[in-house]
């Protein structure tokens, strides 16, 4: 349950940490995109109020007002601004209106101070720049942050307390004039915020609402395919071990029946020849004829019982496990292999891991006799009470693993059956260099 839940708490892990990560990168995306809206936003509205509100206020033939009368200039506009206070500063929280000339004058601010200064002193009024005068020219919006170095971006930022200004202006006319004014407004940040705020939190639950919901869509589906892999894999071990069952038990009946017919008689039949080739009366060639017999017949019984230990070894345990693999190496002097078993610290392995030993190194020696061209084939049992070692080493032709699949010489289900019981089966081989097979499992 344990091996069921860690990868699936590892993905959500994951998913969980990349939907973070995403949230954050797009909620700043969207945060800037947000702003970047606000304030195209703010910029429209500049556009409606000053042609649509504030031109219709203004008096008639304002750029011809006398500016050298103060006092009677700003009489003129004490209407245009009592409205433009309560329409605009108060209601759509503009911080300051600016209204410019062509030629550079102030003839209104929402800042009296401002205007009396630029009033009372003309020289004071700053030549309007490049995009001011595109505006005028061509109508439109523009928009820039406000810039502590220039003059009358200075005043405004000293007065408002903070550099984050936005300065919004666009083209407007006074009534009786053909001439264009600038309108020109700046409105802060943080005022904008709250407008900020209600379109950057929609796109926020519009991109974690979704990927929090495919996080759990795929845990879900993760969770169904690792229960089914889990399932099948199951599956595939109970009917890999009932193969193998079915395969032992024909295996067991087929050694028991060549043991009890075939075995027995050749043992007597053998017995038989032997006793008779030492009878005096017969002649010498006679009793030749019969040694050689009896020989072949002994040759052959060994033969068989090699080949009955292959088909299925005998109840094998610790003890056993020297004889058991001695057995199985019998048939390489046939081949012109000269072949050795050592076993050293076994003794404490249990049934289980001595079946594994039998099978790894009966599929190995089987390989070595029959594919190696060997002349010299070591087995080596190792154990040092915590890890069991088998190594099967042939000094044979050898074969490239990049271009030979070594799982095609039988040990494919063998690699499986080693892993299950915790164990590793790997296979070295170069060409020329003979092959190695070695199995390390746990002793304890």
């Amino acid at each position: 349950m344990r091996a069921l839940k860690s990868p699936v708490t590892l993905f959500l892990l994951i998913g969980l940490l990349t939907v973070a990560a995403i949230f954050v990168g797009t909620n700043a995306l969207a945060a800037r995109a947000a702003q970047d809206e606000a304030i195209a936003e703010a910029g429209t509205s500049t556009q409606v109020l000053a042609q649509s509100v504030v031109a219709p206020l203004l008096p008639r033939g304002l750029q011809k007002f006398d500016a050298t009368n103060p006092d009677k200039f700003l009489g003129r506009l004490d209407d245009v601004d009592r409205e433009l206070r309560k329409r605009f500063v108060d209601v759509e929280r503009i911080f300051r209106i600016n209204i410019w000339t062509p030629d550079g004058h102030l003839v209104y601010s929402t800042q009296t101070d401002l205007l009396l200064q630029y009033l009372a002193d003309p020289e004071l009024n700053p030549q309007l720049d490049a995009r001011q005068r595109a505006v005028l020219a061509d109508g439109g919006i523009a928009k820039e942050f406000a810039n502590a170095d220039r003059p009358e971006d200075a005043a405004t930022i000293k007065e408002a307390g903070t550099d984050r200004l936005v300065r919004i202006y666009t083209r407007m006319y006074a009534p009786g004039s053909e001439k264009p004014l600038l309108f020109e407004a700046y409105y802060t940040l943080d005022e904008l915020q709250s407008r900020r705020s209600e379109i950057y939190s929609s796109f926020r639950w519009i991109t974690l609402g979704p990927l929090v919901l495919l996080i759990l869509m795929a845990t879900a589906i993760l969770v169904a395919l690792r229960r089914q892999l889990v399932s099948v894999g199951h599956d595939r071990e109970r009917l890999l071990q009932s193969a193998m069952d079915a395969s032992d038990a024909e295996r067991r009946r087929i050694a028991r029946d060549l043991h009890d017919s075939v075995v027995q008689d050749l043992a007597g039949t053998a017995f038989s020849v032997s006793a008779l080739a030492r009878t005096p009366e017969l002649p010498s060639d006679s009793r030749q004829t019969l040694h050689t017999a009896g020989s072949s017949l002994r040759s052959s019984l060994k033969s068989l019982r090699s080949l009955l230990a292959e088909i299925h070894p005998p109840e094998l345990r610790a003890e056993g496990l020297p004889a058991a693999l001695a057995d199985l190496i019998a048939p390489a002097g046939a081949v012109g292999i000269q072949a050795s078993v050592s076993v050293e610290g076994a003794e404490t392995a249990s049934d289980e891991q001595v079946a594994l030993v039998w099978r790894v190194a009966q599929e190995a020696v089987r390989n070595a006799l029959r594919h190696s061209n060997a002349s010299t084939l070591a087995v080596t049992v190792r154990s040092d009470g915590r890890r069991l070692t088998l190594e099967v080493v042939d000094d044979g032709v050898g074969f490239d693993p990049a271009r030979t699949d070594p799982e095609s010489y039988g040990l494919r289900g063998l690699r499986s059956l080693v892993a299950d019981n915790g164990g590793v089966l790997q296979v070295r081989s170069s060409p020329g260099e003979g092959t190695t097979v070695r199995m390390e499992v746990d002793a304890q």
